[in-house]
């Protein structure tokens, strides 16, 4: 491969994460705030149709700078937030896993946070197998106990979890 198709190739790959980082983004933000696609679509006053918002969520649909914008005022969030965590964002809640995600995957962090959650499952006595809650505490040791990087961590938090009120 030469070096211009190379470049091209990341390119295409950073694009495409950034991308998928963003439709993660936008329903983690709508699920945290405890909306449907139905009830986010009420609050727009009819700028963005729940199926339209459904269809950006998924990556079915082209989303314009216009409607993020409209997206991140109607989440009272910056535009950014859409496309990055802050860093302490994750840090400030509770998250829950989805551990039937987490164990059908063959990522090494991912195997990593395997690991480190089946300690926390031990401590507590909490067998029931299919979904951890973990407090703030349990995020900001994942880092030091995992040697994880936080970046890392909270990609994987988005992937395999979802929002959990404190």
């Amino acid at each position: 491969m030469s070096k211009a198709n190379s470049v091209a190739s990341m390119e295409t790959n950073h694009a495409q994460t950034q991308m998928q980082t963003l439709q993660t983004r936008m329903r983690f933000i709508r699920e945290s705030q405890h909306l449907t696609l139905l009830q986010a679509s009420r609050l727009s006053k009819g700028e963005i149709s729940a199926i339209a918002l459904g269809s950006y969520e998924r990556g079915d649909r082209s989303v314009s700078a216009r409607k993020l914008i409209q997206i991140a005022s109607l989440y009272q969030v910056p535009v950014s937030e859409l496309f990055e965590p802050s860093k302490t964002q994750l840090i400030e809640r509770c998250v829950s896993i989805d551990l039937r995600k987490l164990m059908n995957t063959s990522d090494q962090n991912a195997r990593k946070l395997m690991g480190y959650i089946r300690n926390i499952v031990r401590m507590r006595g909490d067998w029931n197998g299919e979904i951890i809650s973990l407090r703030s505490q349990d995020i900001t040791n994942m880092e030091i106990f995992t040697e994880i990087p936080p970046e890392t961590i909270q990609d994987m938090l988005l992937t395999y979890g979802f929002p959990r009120s404190k």
